[in-house]
C-alpha cells in the first residue's frame, strides 16, 4: 500500500508518498489550442497541468487558465487532474491511499462529490480532512488552534484531542496582499507580474522579477517594494486576527494553549512576529519546520494512521502533547 498526502491549495499543490520529500507545482490547469511544434516528442495536449500550465498562462493567448478552488470553494472538475498529476510525479500509479483536505468551510456536498470522484477516477481509497488538521498532526498537536493562512482563504480550527469543535474559512489570504502588490509594482514600474513571481519576489532575498518592456529590461527586487509590503502586511495581519478572535472568544484557556500558525502566508517576512505580538496574551505561536508543506506531511501521517498501518504513531502524538503540557507548567 502506498499512502500519499495531498494538499491542493488554490495557489500550489503538495504531495508526498514517504512524509518527508514533498513535490509542489502550480495549482493550474491550462486549455488550449494545440500547438503548431512539439520539440519534445510529446504527443500533442489541449490539457496542461502544473508548471507546464503556469508557463502557458504566462506566455500563449487564448488558453484557459482554471484554479480549480476558489475562495474556499471547490470550483471545477479540474481539481482531478492536479490530483492525477501529483500521484503521477510520486510514481504511484496503483495500490494507493490518499488523505487530502478541503476549507473548513467547504459544504458537506463538495466534500462527498469529491471523494467519489477521487475513489472513481483514481481508483484509490480516500480520507477527507479540513486543511488545517494536516499541520496540526505535523506538528504533533491534538489539542489546540491552527491558522492556516493559504493564497484565497485563511481557515481556521480548534481540535480537542483530534475531535473538530469549531472552525471557519476567511475569504482573506495571500492573494490580497498580493493584489496590493501587483498594483503597487505595475503602477511604479510598467509591469505586471504572477502570484507564483510575486512569492518568490517576496520569500527569497536575492531574487529579481523582470519583464521585457519597451525594448528595455525592466526588473524589481524585494528591496524595492519593501516599504510598501510592510504596510500592506500589517494591516492584513490585523484583519485576520480580528476574525480570529471572534473565533476564540469564549473558549476555554486549555483549547488556546496551543497555536499554529502555517500555509504560505506564515511565511511571508515579518508575518510571524506580527501575528506572535497580536496573540501575546492567549497562547505561544508555533510554525512548522515548513508551513508550505506541513498539511501535505500531516495527511500522510494521518493516512498510515487511518490505515491502521502505524498504531504507535497514535500514541507518540499524545506522548508529544503531554511533554509540552508537562514543559509549560514547569514554566
Amino acid at each position: 500500500m502506498r499512502y500519499i498526502g495531498l494538499d491542493i491549495g488554490t495557489n500550489y499543490t503538495k504531495a508526498t508518498a514517504d512524509g518527508s520529500n514533498v513535490i509542489t507545482f502550480p495549482s493550474l490547469v491550462v486549455y488550449g489550442e494545440e500547438k503548431e511544434w512539439s520539440l519534445k516528442g510529446k504527443a500533442e495536449r489541449q490539457v496542461y497541468v502544473g508548471d507546464e500550465a503556469s508557463y502557458m498562462a504566462q506566455n500563449v493567448e487564448n488558453v484557459e487558465v482554471l484554479r480549480p478552488l476558489h475562495e474556499g470553494r471547490l470550483m471545477h472538475s479540474s481539481y482531478i487532474e492536479l490530483a492525477k498529476h501529483a500521484l503521477s510525479m510520486l510514481d504511484a500509479e496503483s495500490d494507493r491511499f490518499v488523505a487530502t483536505g478541503l476549507p473548513v468551510k467547504s459544504s458537506k456536498k463538495e466534500r462527498s462529490d469529491l471523494v467519489d470522484k477521487l475513489k472513481n477516477t483514481l481508483n484509490c481509497d480516500v480520507l477527507l480532512l479540513p486543511q488545517p488538521v494536516g499541520s496540526m498532526a505535523y506538528a504533533g498537536v491534538n489539542t489546540g488552534v491552527c491558522i492556516d493562512i493559504g493564497f484565497g482563504t485563511t481557515d481556521v480550527i480548534v481540535l480537542a484531542d483530534m475531535e473538530y469543535l469549531k472552525g471557519d474559512t476567511l475569504l482573506v489570504g495571500v492573494d490580497k496582499i498580493y493584489e496590493n502588490m501587483e498594483m503597487t509594482i505595475r503602477n511604479r514600474f510598467g509591469i505586471t507580474i504572477t502570484p507564483e513571481e510575486m512569492t518568490r519576489l517576496l520569500s527569497e532575498e536575492n531574487f529579481r522579477v523582470g519583464k521585457v518592456r519597451g525594448g528595455k529590461k525592466i526588473a524589481v527586487s524585494r528591496d524595492d517594494v519593501i516599504d510598501e509590503y510592510s504596510q500592506f502586511m500589517k494591516s492584513w495581519v490585523e484583519r485576520i486576527v480580528n476574525r480570529v478572535n471572534m473565533l476564540l472568544e469564549g473558549l476555554s484557556i486549555s483549547l488556546v494553549e496551543n497555536i499554529i500558525l502555517t500555509g504560505g502566508g506564515a511565511k511571508l517576512p515579518d508575518v510571524e512576529n506580527e501575528f506572535k505580538e497580536h496573540f501575546k496574551d492567549i497562547g505561544d505561536i508555533q510554525i512548522p519546520d515548513d508551513p508550505v508543506t506541513a498539511n501535505a506531511k500531516g495527511f500522510y501521517r494521518l493516512a498510515k494512521l487511518y490505515a491502521g498501518e502505524e498504531k504507535s504513531e497514535a500514541d507518540a502524538l499524545e506522548q508529544e502533547q503531554e511533554i509540552k503540557k508537562k514543559g509549560r507548567k514547569k514554566k
